[in-house]
């Protein structure tokens, strides 16, 4: 209260001295002469808000690098960072609603290319960045990533990395102790095989950590990509599956149930960071989580392809997890957020970036030198002509936020029950329900 008093006093001094000196705009009467003075505005203060949910292993490790950069280049802008945890921002989202309602919003957060940012854009919480969008950027960046954060035909973020979810993490020990070729791994049925060969010799084949849900629901999306094949993903996403009979979606929660007969007993009581603990510690052979392990494997310690490897299920699709910052029109200090999104934009920060995170960069003219042998491959493939790009179900990229919401709780039911019928007719029913009344993407992926 004291210091309120202070401030408050001292620029009522500061607005006195400024009349007495005539710098306070408009006219003012000295005796009989009339002076003109002009108006003048306050700088922005020098602060940068930021909110986003790398709290983890490599992530949290990556952001702080870039946070060193931009201060290196930005000396007098100082960074209010407010790290939510809570693993793909599911505690940051709650957060930041409260902060949006309040009409006090961060300077910039992170969030999910596609429909996760569409309730912002809608309800004009977010300001467009064009100007941002910088020919180099329009030039380097993939068109589908740009698609991604476009609405309206203008853009709204900035992306600092693409992440792959489809992929299935394992220790290289465990996988030579009892002479598993990982490239004999080359479909779902493979995977089951190798499953059952590890259980039957007492090792745990999948780590799981569903205690926030969504690991569950992205560990079911890879299966529906290896078991339902892109077309059946893209009819999945634009709202097309809305028969609780349909083969392939029965085919494919039947999939997922015998996957789960493989994860460790207490998986509802771990993250997926500590399910990527089982396997780093040996206790679990793998586990289905995003390139975001990779970040954690490394941050523990273990060098790629000779402590931990990677099998990409299918192995011709890019399954996308694109981490964007964007510019809320209520921001206290827009301008410091303009400089951190287009500082974003560069090969410095991303090369800064991704090769902690495990991550890969945007731009697809980064070199390749920072990165790791699987980092190097997933860049190749992302941008392989032949490689097929869908957004991710699970991160908020392919389908209206209330799905997604269903969702979750669909598959953390199932998790439990595993019951096909009962599953299939949820899913089915939240697609009627919240998909389409929600649909604003008609999603071409094939």
């Amino acid at each position: 209260m004291k210091k309120a008093v202070y401030s408050l006093l001292l620029v009522s001094f500061l607005v006195l001295g400024v009349i007495a000196s005539g710098c306070i705009g408009g006219q003012t009467q000295t005796g009989t002469a009339t002076v003109t003075v002009t108006k003048s505005v306050a700088p922005e203060q020098n602060v940068l808000e930021i909110y986003h949910w790398w709290t983890a292993g490599g992530e949290k490790q990556a952001i702080e690098a870039v946070f060193k950069k931009f201060k290196d280049k930005y000396p007098n802008i100082e960074i209010k960072a407010n790290p939510v945890s809570g693993g793909a921002g599911v505690n940051m989202k709650m957060v930041l609603q409260s902060l949006m309602l309040a009409g006090k919003p961060p300077d910039t957060f992170q969030v999910h290319a596609g429909y996760e940012m569409a309730p912002y854009v809608k309800a004009k919480q977010l300001t467009p960045i064009d100007d941002i969008w910088t020919k180099d950027m329009r030039d380097h960046y993939p068109k589908v990533i740009q698609q991604m954060v476009m609405f309206n035909g203008h853009y709204y973020a900035v992306p600092i990395n693409v992440h792959r979810a489809n992929v299935v993490w394992y220790n290289k020990h465990i996988f030579e102790k009892y002479g598993i070729d990982p490239n004999s791994i080359k479909s779902f049925d493979d995977l089951m095989r190798v499953a059952q060969e590890l259980k039957s010799k007492g090792v745990t084949p999948f780590a799981l950590g569903d205690r926030n849900k969504w690991p569950a629901t992205h560990a079911f999306e890879v299966v529906m990509l290896s078991i339902g094949g892109v077309q059946f993903y893209q009819d999945f996403i634009n709202g097309k599956i809305t028969d609780p009979n349909n083969p392939t979606l029965k085919k494919v929660l039947e999939a997922y149930a015998e996957y789960l007969n493989y994860v460790n007993s207490d998986h509802a009581a771990k993250t997926w960071d500590e399910a990527c603990g089982l396997v780093y510690k040996g206790d679990a052979a793998m586990t289905i989580m995003g390139d975001w392990a990779n970040g954690y494997f490394k941050a523990k310690g273990w060098k790629p392809d000779v402590d931990y490897g990677a099998i990409v299920l299918p192995s011709n699709v890019y399954d996308l997890v694109i981490d964007t910052f964007v510019l809320p029109a209520k921001a206290a200090h827009p301008e410091a957020a303009k400089k951190w999104l287009s500082f974003i934009g560069t090969v410095e920060a991303q090369n800064t970036f991704n090769p902690i995170k495990g991550s890969i960069p945007a731009r697809d003219d980064a070199p390749l030198d920072p990165y790791g042998p699987i980092q190097k491959k997933f860049i190749k493939d992302l941008r392989s002509p032949s490689t097929k790009l869908v957004p991710s179900i699970t991160h908020g990229s392919a389908v209206p936020p209330a799905f997604l919401s269903d969702l979750n709780d669909i598959i953390s039911t199932f998790v439990t029950n595993k019951n096909v019928d009962e599953t299939a007719k949820s899913i089915v029913s939240a697609v009627k329900q919240d998909l389409l009344p929600n649909k604003i993407k008609e999603w071409k992926l094939t």
